[in-house]
């Protein structure tokens, strides 16, 4: 019954996380490029980065966590083959997002234009592996 909850939580986590960066990704950051302003672009988009963060932050954590729970006592054991690289999934994408969320997103939010290249290239490096992430919650 635990695993069943955990894999639910896992679900609604990746859906939250994801779905935010899809959108942004696809719809709202592209969207903002448009804007010939270059400061309402930067206060544009400093200002969604600030309200989703939080939920996005939240989701994510609860992804980990759940993923953790379901897949370490299978690793450990040997039991399922999957459950070390699906964990290794997850945590690389808790690690791009701490570096784009805090490392990255905050200096391009301040106008540098190396850093928010660079946090382009590593939000959009997340999306594969993050696709990944529903097959890992049914495998593992």
């Amino acid at each position: 019954m635990l695993e069943l909850a955990a894999r639910i939580v896992a679900t609604y986590s990746l859906v939250v996380w994801l779905g935010g960066i899809l959108h942004l990704a696809l719809a709202a950051i592209p969207q903002i490029r448009t804007l010939e302003d270059r400061q309402t672009r930067i206060l544009l988009t400093a200002g969604m980065m600030k309200r989703y963060n939080p939920y996005s932050w939240a989701a994510l954590t609860i992804l980990t966590i759940s993923i953790f729970y379901l897949g370490l006592p299978k690793a450990l054991t040997g039991e399922n083959v999957l459950a070390l690289p699906g964990m290794l999934i997850v945590s690389g994408l808790f690690a791009a997002d701490f570096i784009h969320s805090f490392i990255y997103g905050p200096r391009a939010a301040r106008g540098d234009i190396h850093a928010r290249k660079k946090a382009n290239i590593l939000a959009m490096s997340e999306i594969p592996p993050a696709l990944a992430l529903p097959a890992v919650i049914i495998l593992i």
